[in-house]
């Protein structure tokens, strides 16, 4: 979205924010090897309340893999998965076979690696869509007892994710994409 006038203005809004996270998980499940692991996304969640709540259950019972985004949109990607999701997504994207524990250097350079998959694709998203790009920082990888409070200044955003393995026939694994966007960025936020 282009705003008229200025070249390098962009208008930022819930709506872009939503499509170019729906945008960067069909990227990444693009990616997930066929019959290992679906993804199904939830409702977008564009009130910060509701979505600190969100990312707080996550976070005190999982792994986040933290990026910062830097460029048009400063801020940060959060990738959370309760410790169930963390499994299967490892186990999924490791392949048959393979054996791991969530806590060991190929399991942890996993996970890193999925978020930086999913911060790309956000951010080349956000370029296509707009014409403005940015960079992913360097994962960082958080395993449980997480259990932060986001800065109330920052605007957050979600999408609820259930991981299913279609071979596990259980409950689906949790998890969840965030963007905090700095709250020097407001300037740059629309409200709906």
């Amino acid at each position: 979205m282009m705003v008229a006038g200025h070249v390098s203005d962009i208008s930022v809004d819930s709506h872009l924010i939503e499509a170019g996270i729906r945008s960067s998980l069909m990227t990444f499940a693009k990616m997930l090897p066929k019959n290992r692991m679906v993804l199904k996304s939830q409702d977008f969640i564009d009130s910060s309340g509701a979505a600190r709540s969100c990312l707080q259950q996550l976070q005190c019972d999982g792994v986040a893999v933290t990026l910062s985004l830097t460029g048009r949109l400063s801020g940060t990607l959060d990738l959370v998965l309760d410790t169930r999701g963390a499994q299967q997504l490892v186990a999924a994207l490791m392949g048959a076979g393979a054996t791991t524990s969530l806590f060991d250097e190929m399991a942890c350079s996993v996970l890193k690696e999925a978020g930086n998959i999913v911060a790309s694709a956000f951010l080349g998203a956000i370029e296509a869509l707009c014409g403005r790009g940015g960079l992913p920082g360097v994962p960082v990888l958080h395993i449980g007892g997480r259990c932060r409070e986001e800065e109330e200044s920052r605007l957050l955003y979600a999408l609820p994710l259930n991981l299913v393995a279609p071979t596990d026939g259980g409950q689906a694994a949790r998890g969840g994409i965030f963007i905090s966007l700095h709250s020097n960025d407001s300037a740059l936020i629309s409200a709906d």
